[in-house]
Parts: C-alpha cells; structure tokens; sequence
C-alpha cells in the first residue's frame, strides 16, 4: 500500500484560538483574491468548525 503525498499549501489560515465567524471572516480576507485551484490549510480549534466551514 503506498500513500499519497500531501501538496503544499498556497495559503495558510491559521485560527487558533478564534471562533468560528472570526475564522470565516479571516478565511474570507486570505482567499478573496485567490486564484482558482489554490491550496488552503485551516487551522481551527473550535469544535464547532467542522460544521461551519463547509457553509
């Protein structure tokens, strides 16, 4: 069995510590301009983000 590697990320949104709308908002800032197919890592430690997010 082998793995896949994991691409690199283009963008970064790091939310630790945050709530969900303010991870939203700040999510919406980083990838306002970004081009399509662009990578996004979420960093996100409220519960409730998973949930959230896809919306």
């Amino acid at each position: 069995m082998t793995t896949a590697s994991v691409p690199a990320a283009d963008i970064t949104v790091d939310g630790t510590g945050l709530l969900c709308v303010t991870l939203l908002l700040r999510l919406r800032d980083r990838i306002q301009h970004a081009p399509p197919g662009a990578i996004v890592h979420i960093i996100a430690t409220d519960p409730a983000a998973p949930l959230d997010l896809p919306a």
